[in-house]
């Protein structure tokens, strides 16, 4: 007998319910706020706070830029010059005055993560990209290099959505890559092992998941963002899990502590394609991470009775 749409939503609450060992640990909800779409914050894929300046640097995977010092005040947003880039993570280094991004192209030619110095490239400018990594092809259409995370130790790390090659993306098991930052140039990299959520009840690529953005949190340690997209249901799940990497034991895949359920603990707020992910800068000393979603270009209505999208921002505390 086939497997009905209202038991495969039934199944896939359950395997997001068990998917931790520390349910409801770790962070709390402080707010949820939707970005009216006149605002003009679209295809946001990446987000950071540049402490130098006091503002945030949001990108897009469309080659969007804009800067605002107040996230919550979108009206003062201001956009920049187009990077010519699909820009899907961004992280700024304060001490050597250097950006990381991470650039998913097409199928064929792959992504890759770069650094460059003083500021993001721009049409028509001069662009000094140091590329330092890459994925091609693409495992799966649209699965590039999401998650980036630049630690206080000098580390960067790298996380791919779907794996290296097409021969990961069946694979439980991903690897995440670890450099060291010297202020000018990246040390040799090295590999940890990572086990990602599968959801085989999805007949798409999506039933292997997608790693779409990760943090630093601690000496190898990361908060990781995993997402699905059940396209028959127009449904989104998504879990945010806290990982300790061994640097004796790399490829032994470490403990997932699951620190909020995006489909349980939003209060009722659905979630959109949750994109980007950093640490908001308080004075109160409680750590406070936002997560940001991609709304496509906001088109509304949707071909074929989707939901609409719309920019989405949600603050998560430590408890």
């Amino acid at each position: 007998m086939p497997i009905s749409f209202k038991k495969i939503g039934w199944v896939l609450c359950l395997y997001w319910s068990i998917a931790g060992p520390a349910f409801g640990q770790g962070f709390q909800l402080d707010t949820t706020i939707y970005v009216p779409r006149e605002a003009g914050l679209h295809t946001v894929s990446g987000i950071e706070f540049i402490s130098p300046a006091g503002v945030w640097q949001l990108v897009g995977d469309r080659g969007e830029q804009w800067r605002t010092p107040d996230l919550n005040r979108y009206e003062l947003a201001i956009r920049g010059a187009n990077t010519g880039l699909q820009l899907e993570a961004l992280r700024y280094d304060a001490a050597s005055h250097t950006y990381f991004g991470t650039v998913e192209g097409n199928n064929a030619s792959g992504g890759y993560a770069f650094f460059c110095r003083d500021s993001l490239p721009r049409v028509g400018g001069v662009s000094h990209i140091t590329e330092f990594d890459r994925v091609t092809p693409l495992p799966f259409d649209n699965k590039g290099i999401e998650g980036l995370a630049l630690g206080a130790d000098s580390t960067v790390w790298l996380a791919p959505e779907a794996g290296w090659a097409p021969a990961d993306s069946s694979q439980a098991t991903v690897l995440f890559y670890r450099y060291h930052w010297s202020g000018t140039s990246l040390s040799t990299k090295k590999a940890f092992a990572y086990p990602r959520d599968r959801m085989p009840q999805l007949t798409t690529s999506e039933r292997y998941g997608g790693i779409s953005e990760i943090v630093w949190s601690g000496k190898n340690r990361l908060l990781v963002l995993e997402r699905f997209y059940d396209s028959k249901r127009d449904t989104s799940y998504a879990n945010l899990y806290e990982v300790s990497f061994s640097e004796a034991s790399p490829t032994v895949a470490p403990t997932k502590t699951l620190v909020f359920n995006m489909n349980t603990m939003l209060r009722g707020n659905r979630i959109d394609n949750l994109e980007g992910m950093a640490w908001v800068p308080t004075q109160t000393g409680r750590q406070v991470l936002v997560i940001i979603s991609d709304d496509n270009g906001g088109q509304c209505p949707r071909p074929n009775g989707k939901k609409c999208q719309q920019t989405q921002l949600i603050y998560l505390s430590r408890n």
